[in-house]
Formats: C-alpha cells, structure tokens, sequence
C-alpha cells in the first residue's frame, strides 16, 4: 500500500508549483532524505528548489556544494 505524504501545503499552493515545472512530492522526498542526511531543515528548504535547476546562480551553486559537503561529512 502506498505511503500518505503529507506536503504541508494547499491545493492551490501544489498546483502552483506544478505550474512552475516543479514536482512537489519529489521535492518533499529530496527535502526528507536531506533531513535525515544530517542537513539543518534550513539549508534543506533553501536547496531542494533549486537542485534540478539546469543554470543556477553563483549564490546557488555555493549553496549546493555547502549541503553536499555537510552530506559527506
């Protein structure tokens, strides 16, 4: 049997994220599994938004290094 997630949000805020391209239960996953890899929730958050992002910013770019490094750490 499927698991429920809970997203935390609306149906209007889900749909919104759709619009955008974006796959909220994906990301909910992502932000779960970077959680338990020893990630603050903060850093986390800030993450999982942009990391399927084909051109990132150089602010972006550091901040995906950072939590990879918290991960292997």
């Amino acid at each position: 049997m499927p698991e429920i997630l809970d997203l935390g949000m609306s149906d209007e805020e889900y749909l919104q994220l759709i619009a955008q391209g974006r796959d909220p239960v994906a990301e909910k996953i992502c932000l779960l599994n970077l959680i338990r890899a020893g990630v603050p929730p903060e850093d986390a958050h800030r993450v999982v938004p942009i990391l399927k992002k084909s051109q990132r910013s150089t602010d972006e770019e550091i901040l995906v290094k950072n939590v990879w490094k918290q991960i292997r750490s």
